[in-house]
């Protein structure tokens, strides 16, 4: 009988991977409740002990800061344009494109906006942090912004020869329209019209009838 029960035990776990499962525990209910979310609605999500979520974090401001890590890191998105058919109409790779970016910017903002709100005070504008650490943000964005826009410019490459602009301004074009939508909430409010096949139009038509 104990051999059974020791069979059916879960497998004992790492504390990384204790600290991935509550971070993809947590990021939904940070986009579905916000800063008020708890570390007891958190451990439920993951199907832990509150108890537990602490031994992997060391307080709720670790967890959150966790959360912003993973949001922003561009591995996931770049990993949905990566498995993008090449073979695909244009139309289609940029409607795939287009919903991939969106729903990370959404993602994103909606984890930053939560972060900033639940999280201790500190300085409101990049200007007023730390150099090392604008130097660090920076850096960071950069790396992230180059990897996404590299992963959409491959996207494109197979109609290189059939757009009016490089591959590499076309992303650019893409990249600059769907996160300037998703920072400005765009989706669901006053620009709420603009759909993806209505903006891959635009996109592939321009403004004219």
């Amino acid at each position: 009988m104990t051999e059974d029960i020791a069979r059916r035990r879960a497998p004992r776990q790492s504390a990384e991977e204790r600290r991935a499962m509550v971070v993809q525990a947590a990021i939904p209910l940070l986009v579905e409740i916000g800063p008020a979310v708890t570390t007891l609605q958190i451990a439920r999500a993951a199907g832990i002990s509150e108890p537990t979520v602490f031994r992997a974090f060391s307080d709720k401001n670790d967890v959150l800061a966790a959360c912003l890590a993973e949001v922003t890191d561009p591995r996931h998105v770049v990993g949905e344009l990566d498995a993008i058919e090449p073979d695909l109409p244009l139309r289609e790779r940029l409607v795939a494109v287009i919903e991939a970016v969106r729903a990370q910017a959404e993602r994103t903002g909606a984890v930053v906006n939560a972060v900033s709100l639940a999280g201790p005070s500190r300085p409101r504008h990049h200007g007023e942090l730390p150099e090392e650490e604008r130097t660090r943000l920076s850096e960071s964005r950069t790396a992230s912004y180059t990897r996404l826009h590299a992963a959409i410019a491959a996207v494109l490459e197979p109609d290189a020869t059939t757009l009016r602009l490089p591959v590499a301004v076309v992303a650019t074009t893409v990249l600059a329209i769907v996160m300037a939508l998703g920072r400005g909430g765009g989706w669901d409010t006053g620009m709420a019209s603009i759909t993806t096949d209505g903006l891959v139009d635009l996109l592939l038509h321009g403004i004219t009838a």
